[in-house]
């Protein structure tokens, strides 16, 4: 996996476009990414910061392929562009500080068919509250080879992101958790980093960042 750090350009009309519509910055960041004639981009994960304190917006993009951001930087979108391998060395009993922007959802159940087994509509409703949106990452923890011993949830409410086709827009409910996690299981943790957290990943959810935990 490649982690890249990139700074946007506050004063460029594409950069600040993107800062403000999800759909967009998909666009930007899949930019430094082969299309699918040539292999596709694989797995990407990415997350956008906005510009505070009149600093320009940071962008955490991880990636399966290294990307090339050389295109972003000629054309004045990005300031400067990161890149490096990660090289993880976890092990079970390993405590990490923890960031994610996730998109808490759960399946809609209905009632029960003549079967007696719930059935499911295929879409998904916002999970809302603190305590409730603790309580799902805290299910994800368990599948994904961690557990939460620390966190911090903050509702960012609803990020609007348009369609080209005319549709009404996507909406997506915007969750801040930050804390402190401790690995269980190293290969299904990994595994976990890979592939996201939640849904959404496609509108800038799912990364889960972490560093050492003093």
């Amino acid at each position: 996996m490649f982690l890249s750090r990139l700074v946007l350009n506050g004063r460029h009309p594409r950069a600040l476009r993107a800062l403000a519509e999800a759909d967009l910055m998909h666009q930007l960041v899949y930019s430094g990414f082969p299309d699918r004639e040539d292999g596709g981009p694989g797995r990407v994960l990415f997350r956008a910061e906005g510009a505070r304190a009149g600093r320009p917006g940071l962008v955490l993009v991880q990636s399966e392929k290294r990307p090339a951001w050389e295109r972003l930087l000629e054309e004045g979108v990005v300031l400067s562009a990161e890149c490096k391998a990660l090289q993880l060395r976890l092990a079970p009993g390993q405590r990490l500080r923890f960031r994610l922007r996730a998109n808490p959802t759960v399946r809609r159940v209905f009632q029960p068919a003549q079967d007696g087994r719930p059935k499911q509509s295929g879409r998904r409703i916002g999970v809302y509250g603190e305590d409730a949106q603790r309580a799902w990452l805290c299910r994800k923890a368990d599948s994904s080879g961690f557990r939460v011993l620390e966190c911090a949830v903050s509702d960012r409410g609803i990020q609007f992101s348009r369609r080209r086709n005319g549709a009404a827009p996507l909406k997506h409910l915007c969750v801040d958790f930050e804390g402190i996690i401790e690995v269980t299981d190293a290969e299904r943790f990994v595994s976990a980093l890979e592939r996201g957290i939640g849904s959404a990943k496609a509108f800038g959810f799912g990364l889960l960042s972490v560093a050492p935990s003093r």
